[in-house]
């Protein structure tokens, strides 16, 4: 697992005092303790630049320095960002000890191309993106690769059927579907509309009111039967 090393100040708390941060270049930051109560930091912006090229994916140990004096290895559980700006404004570090196994999500790859894609037409549908692991802290993976290349339509892969890395658990016993290979939808073809035969009179619907032409017709038939009487 890789490690990383930061450098933070402690900071104050309080209206305002978090924009005055930013506006400085810098994070605002709270790391959180297994025992102790929550410390409110400031982490310097280009400093924390270094660490997300180093880890795109934010799962590095960090080696966190407090002051100059006081040393944690800490895990990123959360962050928040500006996107428009691509810049952090805030990060959640968590202290953690490395002797102690975590519980926490990592990513799914799928690998390969299913049977049920590249031979029957099917299509491939990733239900999960992440999984629920128990790993010590050296030892967490970027990823978890699933083997999907077998699948036919209508089979799936389940959590308790991935194979995962050496000192890799599932914290308790699951089954859900993480990977499925599904028919295609059929598309709905409308049925083309049928062409009127020349000649012949349309039939009104039931309950509508005759054509004047159907009227006329009848009149006209009346007033024949009349002068045969």
């Amino acid at each position: 697992m890789e490690r990383l090393v930061l450098e933070a100040t402690t900071r104050a708390v309080g209206k305002g005092v978090a924009r005055k941060i930013r506006a400085a270049g810098n994070i605002p930051a709270v790391l959180y303790g297994r025992k102790n109560e929550p410390v409110a930091l400031s982490v310097h912006g280009r400093a924390f630049e270094k660490v997300t090229k180093a880890s795109p994916d934010l799962t590095a140990i960090i080696d966190l320095t407090i002051d100059g004096k006081e040393k944690f290895s800490a895990l990123i559980r959360d962050y928040q960002a500006d996107v428009i700006r691509r810049h952090f404004t805030h990060l959640d570090f968590q202290a953690i000890d490395l002797t102690e196994k975590l519980d926490l999500e990592v990513p799914v790859h799928l690998i390969g191309l299913p049977i049920g894609v590249k031979d029957e037409g099917g299509v491939l549908e990733q239900l999960r993106r992440k999984i629920h692991i128990r790993v010590l802290p050296t030892n967490i993976p970027k990823h978890i690769e699933v083997d999907v290349s077998n699948l036919k339509i209508g089979q799936s892969v389940h959590a308790d059927e991935v194979k995962l890395p050496e000192g890799v658990e599932f914290p308790h016993v699951t089954n859900y579907t993480i990977a499925a290979v599904v028919a295609p939808q059929k598309e709905e073809v409308a049925a083309a509309p049928v062409a009127a035969v020349e000649g012949a009179a349309a039939t009104p619907a039931e309950g509508a009111a005759p054509s004047a032409e159907a009227e006329k017709g009848a009149k006209a038939g009346g007033e024949k039967a009349e002068k045969k009487g």
